[in-house]
């Protein structure tokens, strides 16, 4: 409770927990089964933190986070 009120006071978060890396995919905006294209060789990845949501880019190759 404490920290959600000091994060609301603009105090950063250290970000302590994050999600397993996503993938970005487009949506062709039909609907169904293939209303998602697949996700091509140049991929986008990220994670994002579960307490603030911030999101951050994500290195696959190395498996880290990309400041």
């Amino acid at each position: 409770m404490v920290e959600k009120i000091l994060q609301l006071l603009f105090i950063t978060c250290r970000h302590p927990r994050i999600s397993q890396p996503f993938t970005a995919a487009l949506a062709t905006g039909t609907s169904g089964s293939d209303a998602w294209e697949t996700v091509g060789p140049v991929a986008s990845h990220y994670v994002v933190c579960l307490e603030c949501g911030k999101k951050f880019n994500y290195d696959w190759s190395a498996m880290r986070i990309v400041r």
